[in-house]
């Protein structure tokens, strides 16, 4: 159910074989430590949403790179997207995929520094009327959670944000012939340079923790730990294809709130 790959018959029959359900796989393109590709982030959601789509049949939509990652822009092989540009553009594919009569869209990010820009993104969409629902799958939807009794019985490190023993595994499992063990290099340990601000987020918050984009310890991550994440994170992903298919609710209340925000009278 590649968009990409369809003809134009075989695509107009698969958005009523679908149920007009598309999903697009999201991510960025930057430095994931220094032994994992640079399209990390995306080739994993992407995995993830093809899997996912062999449960819950979905089209999935081609190769969507363009997030939130300014934050690495001091890194080789960045691509940093302008804020205005990214939320613009996100919109007109929304628009267009919504044209070609698939009329629930699922976001997949696949990458932590989409988490805030496409929440705004989502909630920005009762700006305007629309004539299709937006859904985002974000990382704590399908992520083993903090108790998850599988993972925990088998990860080994506690700082494991950024190309660290998770991602890792995952790709291993995925895309072994991208990964460089060899060339694990680096401290994957939070400097903590903002420590004194509590916690408070500021713009270079990540940069103070992580200025090589490295969080955890890569050389514990094996083939078998990311087999038990994407079994895991699969599952979660088409079970929410399929809650986005069964829902009615959602468009009939963004309708009636369109409605009421027109003439609002308490």
């Amino acid at each position: 159910m590649r968009w990409e790959e369809l003809t134009a018959p075989r695509f107009a029959a698969a958005v009523s074989a679908v149920g007009g359900v598309c999903i697009i796989p999201a991510g960025v393109v930057e430095k994931h430590g220094e032994h994992l590709p640079l399209g990390t982030d995306y080739l994993s959601a992407r995995l993830l949403a093809e899997r996912a789509a062999e449960i819950e049949p979905a089209i999935v939509f081609p190769p969507y790179y363009f997030g939130q990652i300014l934050e690495a822009k001091h890194q080789p092989g960045t691509i940093a997207i302008g804020t205005n540009l990214m939320l613009d553009l996100l919109a007109n594919v929304c628009n267009e995929i919504a044209r070609n009569g698939l009329k629930k869209i699922i976001l997949l990010n696949g990458h932590g520094g989409n988490c805030a820009s496409f929440g705004h993104f989502v909630r920005a969409s009762l700006e305007h009327a629309g004539d299709y629902t937006l859904y985002l799958v974000d990382l704590e939807h399908y992520y083993p959670p903090a108790n998850d009794p599988g993972w925990n019985a088998i990860k080994q490190t506690t700082v494991d944000a950024h190309a660290g023993e998770g991602e890792t595994s995952l790709m291993l499992a995925a895309f072994p012939e991208l990964v460089r063990m060899g060339e694990i290099g680096g401290d994957g340990q939070p400097r903590r340079r903002l420590a004194h601000l509590n916690g408070l987020t500021t713009g270079i918050s990540w940069y103070a923790n992580y200025p090589d984009h490295y969080a955890g310890d890569a050389a514990l991550a094996t083939k078998e730990k990311g087999k038990y994440l994407i079994d895991y994170m699969v599952k979660r992903v088409a079970g929410h294809i399929a809650n986005v298919k069964r829902d009615t609710v959602t468009s009939t209340l963004e309708k009636e709130f369109r409605k009421r925000a027109q003439t609002p009278t308490g």
